[in-house]
């Protein structure tokens, strides 16, 4: 690496939301040194961006790059957009701890990646050794972990749908210090998947005490972003007031025409309880209208309880499958278009990848109905199966993303053009979630203003996650700098190519090293793990 690197002639915009301003950045050992006054004179490398944003490197608050770091460490797509730190362990669910059951379910997880097999899982059982895992192995970005509760649950309570007794909540308890005081920076739920699903509020409350006592935060896919949205935010920040943790709401969205709008109320009520509660709750957000998740999401909870194998046996059960499409029949009438399969394990299956439930109800005539496909596609993929939903309305995306507690989180992973990663439709925020909010959102919409996009980016995850030395463009902060064109930064991938790289998108520095250089990845691997020590 160069011992020091100087960046001349940019529009400084620094994370904080103020004016850019012109200037020139110095960095001497991965350390910002000076910014605008002086900044100049020589340096090993010398740079010129003039007329290009220089920015802090962006903080992807919330992603699920755990299961693709370990065979992608030099994290293409999510660098490649400006992406300095990942929070991974989200939704509920980490690669690590993988002990007991919660083994079975990280090594699906893996799978569902098309990585199976191709990850030495062996070499972690705890958090402290899978942050061990990756920083031995050298990483282009920076990481910071949460703990996901599906793997303290599945180590103590397998997939049952009960309720732990005091005995099994106290070594819960245990996990998720133990996570904690090995590097972890919090608890995230996925209160919508089972097994997390089956956890009542106390129980929640309970194992996010000891991560308030380790000044940790809270992150949750709540149990509902549809229906139930409204109770699920109010549940969110009842488990922060009987905590005292700070809550972070994972990707704010109101699913379905029935709901659209009431994302004005639930982020009216976030500021309530911030006023008037002294409750710390906040939100991230993607940029799009269409979600992704598992297909067998789309269950109710009680056909998992048991877990997979226990699903394949309700799925080919005459009785139970009937069951399943009586329900499925009565929570989606008409919107069958809308669930996009991306991704399938068995390669039998893979000409349905790109085709939604309606297109495949349309080839099969009368023959089979989209909730009759769905039920065959899961059984036939062992509940392998991606996909994606479209779900959300425009005007609540951008609602959202105008509100001041709400941050940029992809809830993607990282992925590359090649490779088992390179596989399938994903959703296009793999590659492209930053550059949509700058190309889309700012210089063609003016949903928001340049500088506060970036501090939604940058400054503003940088401060919930107690970070003193990253997230501004300031003497003395780490050197994660992003350098981007603000007239051509966009994103390339769409629903149907996702596979594609950001542009606009000049240069990305991590820990004061190009990653990215002239729009291309330098192959250095000079990232580390936050929270760790």
């Amino acid at each position: 690496m160069s011992d020091s690197v100087l960046l001349r002639n940019g529009r400084i915009v620094d994370g904080t939301g103020a004016p850019w301003r012109a200037g020139s950045i110095r960095i001497e050992n991965g350390t910002i040194v000076a910014v605008g006054g002086g900044a100049e004179g020589t340096a090993d490398e010398i740079v010129d961006v003039e007329g290009a944003i220089v920015a802090p490197g962006f903080i992807d608050i919330h992603t699920h790059s755990d299961f693709t770091l370990p065979v992608n460490r030099e994290a293409h797509s999510k660098v490649r957009q400006g992406v300095t730190l990942e929070v991974v362990g989200n939704c509920g669910a980490s690669a690590a701890p993988r002990r007991g059951e919660a083994a079975e379910l990280v090594d699906s997880w893996f799978e569902r990646n098309g990585l199976g097999g191709e990850v030495e899982v062996d070499r972690w059982r705890s958090v402290e050794e899978y942050l061990t895992y990756l920083q031995d192995g050298e990483l282009s970005v920076n990481v910071a972990t949460l703990l996901g509760h599906a793997n303290v649950r599945a180590e103590v309570l397998g997939f049952e749908d009960r309720e732990p007794s005091a005995d099994e909540l106290d070594r819960m308890r245990g996990i998720v210090a133990d996570a904690m005081d090995g590097g972890a920076v919090g608890l995230s739920t996925g209160l919508f998947y089972p097994p997390g699903a089956y956890a009542a509020t106390d129980e929640v409350v309970a194992l996010a005490e000891p991560v308030a006592d380790r000044g940790g935060i809270y992150t949750t896919h709540m149990r509902s972003e549809s229906d139930e949205l409204v109770a699920s935010v109010e549940e969110s920040i009842e488990i922060g007031r009987e905590a005292d943790v700070p809550v972070q709401i994972s990707h704010h969205k109101a699913i379905g025409p029935d709901n659209w709008g009431k994302v004005r109320y639930t982020l009216r009520r976030m500021e309530i309880a911030r006023e008037r509660e002294g409750i710390d709750v906040q939100c991230d957000q993607y940029p799009y209208v269409a979600s992704s998740t598992s297909l067998g999401a789309l269950l109710p909870t009680w056909a998992h309880d048991g877990g997979d194998d226990a699903l394949l046996e309700r799925l080919r059960d005459g009785p139970t499958r009937e069951a399943l499409l009586d329900e499925l029949r009565g929570s989606r009438t008409d919107s069958w278009d809308g669930v996009l399969i991306t991704r399938v394990r068995n390669e039998d299956l893979e000409d349905l990848e790109g085709r939604t439930l309606a297109e495949l109800a349309d080839r099969d005539g009368e023959d089979r109905t989209p909730p009759e496909i769905l039920l065959d596609v899961l059984l036939a993929d062992e509940n392998g199966t991606m996909h994606v939903n479209f779900g959300m309305d425009e005007d609540d995306v951008r609602t959202v993303m105008r509100h001041p507690l709400t941050m940029v989180g992809s809830d993607g992973s990282s992925l590359c053009t090649c490779g088992p990663l390179g596989e399938g439709t994903p959703h296009p925020r793999n590659y492209g979630a930053f550059p949509r909010v700058l190309g889309t959102y700012v210089r063609e919409e003016g949903v928001l203003e340049l500088e506060d996009a970036v501090y939604k980016m940058t400054g503003l995850p940088a401060s919930r996650l107690s970070l003193s030395d990253r997230g501004r463009l300031v003497a003395g902060h780490r050197a994660d700098v992003t350098v981007f064109d603000p007239d051509t930064v966009a994103q390339r991938g769409g629903f149907v190519n996702p596979h594609a790289y950001a542009a606009g998108i000049d240069h990305v520095l991590v820990n004061g090293e190009f990653v990215v250089r002239d729009g291309d990845h330098t192959g250095r691997t000079p990232g580390t793990v936050i929270g760790a020590e």
